[in-house]
């Protein structure tokens, strides 16, 4: 009898955790995919696309796909030369700690959070590492936007308030 309990309390809950899920907050999401993208290499190719769909919106993911076949024929043309987002795409500042023969990626802190109907913008601010001094880089805002199963990422909004996708969208290779 307690099992049968269980059984029907666990089916009955099962339905909620998608309900948490779904309201993961955007701080959350945008971590998520920082903690994530800082583990990987800088490259970025058509598997990696794959494997962002998850924090990235379907027109995020569009953009990105297009910019990768961009690249494969700017490349067959020009074999010799570095692809625009050569160093990968800029989800972080450039110019990251060199020393002691090792590259430092920076570290990152989240600052605020404001939703306004359907969207949602984080800051994130970049700081070297210790080892490179610790000091303050700059700070991008990162657009959400709301999905059926949650928070997307739908853009990157530079110091400069330049954009990702004005960047990706660019008539000339």
């Amino acid at each position: 009898m307690k099992t049968k309990i269980i059984v029907l309390s666990i089916i009955l809950l099962l339905p909620l955790t998608n309900v948490f899920a779904q309201k993961q907050s955007v701080s959350a999401q945008v971590d998520s995919f920082y903690k994530f993208y800082r583990a990987r290499s800088d490259a970025f190719n058509s598997g990696d696309v794959n494997l962002y769909k998850k924090w990235f919106s379907a027109g995020l993911t569009k953009l990105f796909q297009n910019e990768l076949k961009r690249e494969r024929e700017f490349l067959k043309k020009n074999p010799t030369d570095k692809p625009h987002f050569g160093d990968g795409f800029p989800f972080i500042p450039p110019d990251e700690c060199y020393k002691m023969g090792k590259f430092y990626k920076h570290n990152y802190r989240l600052g605020s959070e404001t939703i306004r109907k359907g969207i949602a913008v984080v800051e994130v601010k970049f700081y070297n590492q210790k080892v490179c001094g610790g000091d303050f880089i700059e700070t991008y805002k990162v657009e959400l936007i709301k999905s059926k199963g949650g928070w997307l990422i739908n853009d990157f909004i530079y110091a400069d308030g330049k954009r990702l996708s004005e960047d990706l969208k660019r008539a000339e290779y």
